[in-house]
């Protein structure tokens, strides 16, 4: 037993330093071979799209794209997350083609021991002078309110935006709209704030404003009601006079209970021919209608007035 133990102790322990330093140098070996190993890793690539001043280009003016950088071991190391790209136009209103390599990527375009594949890499950018306009604001209703209840009218402070881009898309802008207000079931006034869209095309930052406030005003709904055959009166006359047509339709509009209990008695029509003498003449037709009531249309507008001799 004691010599099988002395074996052992003569197998690890003689001439140990040499075996130390033969593990000791496999190791450096091993770390040699693997850092010259070539790898690949995936990372994004940030672009920049730069324009000289008094220029900008439809959409943002960063992009992203993915790429697989390629090298040994030990060099991606020092590869970052983020890739960043700067890539400047020309001035030049028009369409442009450009393609994003590895010459654009800060700090790695002269590293020979890294290939850096950026994929999708060409991108058509639409460049002209930058110009700014104030473009009006349109809400955007969804939904409707309480059975019985309408939308009145609806208020935006402020009623413009000042919207910057490329001056082709800014002209043709007609206006900016807001993210859906949601008025399903409300039966009150609503304010708030809403933001907006900005419209396709344009990049982050082209509204001077993100956000607008809201009043929706809500009222009784309001009907259309028409009532016929109301009595055309003569006013004014000093002479015989007839009329054609006798009798009027009146088309108004208010809230349920006040139509509901309305008459043709509560109308007034009538025409005024005061200081007109013998002959034909088309006049006009006027109405008065009962109080919280809106007249929307009188058929006909206008009667034939025939005024007699003496």
């Amino acid at each position: 037993m004691r010599s099988l133990l002395k074996s052992f102790f003569n197998l690890f322990f003689h001439n140990f330093g040499y075996k130390l330093l033969a593990i000791f140098l496999s190791i450096i070996v091993w770390a040699i071979i693997q850092g010259e190993q070539v790898q690949e890793v995936n990372r994004e690539v940030i672009v920049n799209i730069r324009v000289p001043e008094g220029y900008a280009i439809r959409g943002d003016v960063t992009r992203v794209k993915a790429a697989t950088v390629r090298g040994s071991q030990a060099w991606l190391l020092e590869v970052p997350k983020r890739l960043v790209a700067d890539i400047t136009v020309d001035p030049k209103v028009g369409e442009h083609r450009i393609h994003v390599g590895k010459q654009h990527i800060k700090d790695f375009s002269e590293k020979s021991d890294i290939t850096i594949t950026v994929h999708d890499a060409s991108m058509d950018i639409y460049v002209d002078k930058l110009i700014e306009r104030a473009v009006p604001i349109r809400e955007t209703i969804q939904g409707l309110p309480l059975e019985g209840f309408s939308v009145e009218r609806v208020t935006i402070e402020p009623k413009t935006v000042l919207v910057k881009g490329v001056r082709k898309d800014i002209l043709e802008l007609k206006t900016v709209n807001t993210e859906a207000i949601d008025v399903v079931g409300i039966q009150e006034n609503k304010i708030q704030d809403v933001r907006l869209i900005t419209p396709s095309g344009l990049g982050m930052g082209a509204l001077a404003v993100d956000t607008v406030r809201v009043n929706v005003q809500v009222g009784n709904s309001r009907l259309n009601k028409r009532f016929s055959n109301i009595p055309v009166e003569i006013t004014g006359a000093q002479r015989r006079t007839r009329i054609s047509p006798q009798f009027v339709s009146i088309l108004i509009q208010g809230v349920p209970n006040v139509l509901n209990n309305l008459k043709r008695e509560d109308f007034k029509a009538f025409i005024e021919v005061r200081g007109l003498g013998p002959g034909r003449f088309e006049e006009e037709i006027k109405v008065k209608i009962p109080p919280d009531t809106v007249l929307i249309e009188t058929f006909p507008e206008k009667s034939i007035v025939t005024v007699l001799g003496d």
